[in-house]
């Protein structure tokens, strides 16, 4: 498709934060100018109510224009992701740290938890943006599964409503080991004599070391990869069916180092305990690194251990950072690509026609919600050390981490040929609780349809009472004021 004419859009910052204007063009070639903004805070000390204060940075801080990985390094997880998404259906609540046991623990096991509320009052003004997809034109079937889906989030809106309710559990240090040959052969004659009941997995989970600290990243959740290098005594171990083809080898950067066989969890290719009945017979191996970040409905076990690599359903993969990109079930948002060779000088790819918006929501799915409006509670569970300034330790010595959304706007005043002016809010769409940093940044989004009558927009912040009651008066009137 030719790449559309795209009005010019003058955009204004009257504000001392990063801001920035770019255009993006979605799947039906209709194209919009996005704004986007930070905000970022510093974790203060506790007020009288326990409540850690949020107090703005002295210098702005940055909006993120490519993802950021731990250590700088492609190869481990996100930090922060982009903040160049062109619109986000709901918003990402994303936490970057540690894991912290409980006051004077000494257990192989604890749990972590994340909770987000909604105030008590009646939701503070301005009235925000619905989490509706104005780049979405699809059929109507489609179209009233999406307001479907938005009217059942709505139901978040109401106050005192809890919007992320979750809870990791965390262990020491564990390895799941294969049994001796004894045990195994005993254990399979137990499974045949009561026709399948009793447990024969030839595996087991050792005892966990003791709990402490482990860092919050999907390098200690379920997941991996297996990789048995060319010309190794492992590879003449590995069934045809499972070695990589002359075409699979192409695709790595030096097809000449590719490894004989490779394969990975498509959930999250960089944790640990994912291991195929192909790659253990191949490698032979006695002991491999199980998860130590699990849900605690879902506990890695041995029986687990053995069916996965068998190839039955794995373990979901637990955490509270950015999912990967590339990881299921994310990539299956983007739909069907159509592949093309050749491209005419004035085309550009599109999105493709199924394209899902929420692939831009990075956090996992049960770390998303309605957009934030201000005044949200946060109450964080041992993801904080105890003599950190803004955490509590409660009477059974968890570390408590307790504070507050502002209550602001940023919005924009679109400008048009006839100098008419309208008021429009931008939405809270990710929420990234830094507790390495000491920080909680917020971006904020808006996309406006370029067919749109704009040619300014200058982008303000309301964060008073009085100029939120103003922000909200204007809003309200339909009619374009002049300046």
């Amino acid at each position: 498709m030719e790449f559309p004419a795209i009005p010019s859009l003058r955009f204004d910052n009257r504000t001392e934060f990063d801001a920035l204007h770019f255009d993006t063009v979605d799947q039906n070639g209709a194209a919009f100018h996005v704004i986007a903004a930070k905000t970022a805070y510093t974790l203060g000390p506790c007020d009288e109510h326990g409540r850690a204060q949020l107090i703005a940075l002295e210098d702005p801080a940055p909006l993120h224009v490519a993802d950021v990985h731990h250590e700088d390094d492609i190869d481990k997880s996100v930090r922060y992701e982009s903040d160049l998404a062109p619109f986000k259906p709901l918003c990402d609540v994303v936490v970057v740290g540690d894991a912290h046991a409980p006051a004077n623990a000494d257990g192989s096991e604890f749990e972590v938890s994340l909770r987000v509320q909604r105030p008590g009052l009646p939701a503070p003004l301005p009235e925000r943006p619905q989490p509706l997809n104005p780049m979405m034109r699809l059929s109507l079937d489609v179209e009233q599964d999406w307001l479907q889906r938005v009217a059942a989030a709505q139901n978040a809106t109401t106050p005192g409503a809890i919007l992320i309710d979750k809870t990791l559990r965390i262990t020491g240090e564990r390895r799941v080991h294969r049994n001796a040959a004894p045990e195994r052969w005993l254990k399979s004659t137990l499974r045949a004599c009561s026709l399948g009941m009793a447990d024969a997995a030839p595996w087991r989970i050792s005892t966990a070391d003791v709990a402490a600290r482990t860092p919050l990243r999907y390098e200690y959740a379920y997941g991996g990869e297996c990789r048995v290098e060319t010309g190794s005594a492992d590879a003449g171990r590995i069934p045809a069916k499972h070695r990589l083809t002359a075409e699979q080898r192409q695709t790595y950067p030096d097809p000449t180092t590719a490894p004989e066989a490779h394969d990975s969890c498509q959930q999250n290719p960089l944790g640990r305990g994912f291991a195929p009945n192909w790659f253990l017979d191949a490698s032979r191996a006695e002991s491999l690194p199980a998860p130590c970040i699990e849900y605690p409905d879902q506990p890695f076990t041995a029986s687990g251990f053995w069916q996965a690599a068998a190839g039955d359903k794995p373990q979901a993969p637990a955490g509270m950072g950015y999912v990967g990109r590339g990881w299921l079930p994310r990539r299956e948002l983007v739909g069907q690509v159509d592949m093309k060779t050749a491209w005419k000088d004035d085309e550009i790819p599109l999105l493709p026609k199924d394209f899902d918006f929420r692939y831009w929501n990075g956090a996992p799915a049960d770390q998303q919600c309605p957009y934030m409006e201000g005044g949200e509670q946060f109450l964080l569970t041992n993801l904080c050390p105890a003599n950190a300034p803004y955490a509590r330790v409660d009477e059974q010595g968890k570390t408590t981490l307790s504070f507050a959304m502002p209550k602001q706007s940023l919005f924009l005043l679109g400008v048009d040929a006839d100098s008419a002016i309208a008021a429009m809010p931008m939405a809270i769409d990710t929420v990234v609780i830094d507790l390495d940093a000491g920080q909680v940044e917020l971006t904020w989004r808006l996309a406006i349809s370029a067919a749109d009558d704009f040619q300014e927009v200058r982008l303000h912040h309301a964060n008073t009472p009085q100029a939120l009651e103003r922000l909200n008066t204007w809003h309200a009137d339909t009619e374009p004021q002049s300046l």
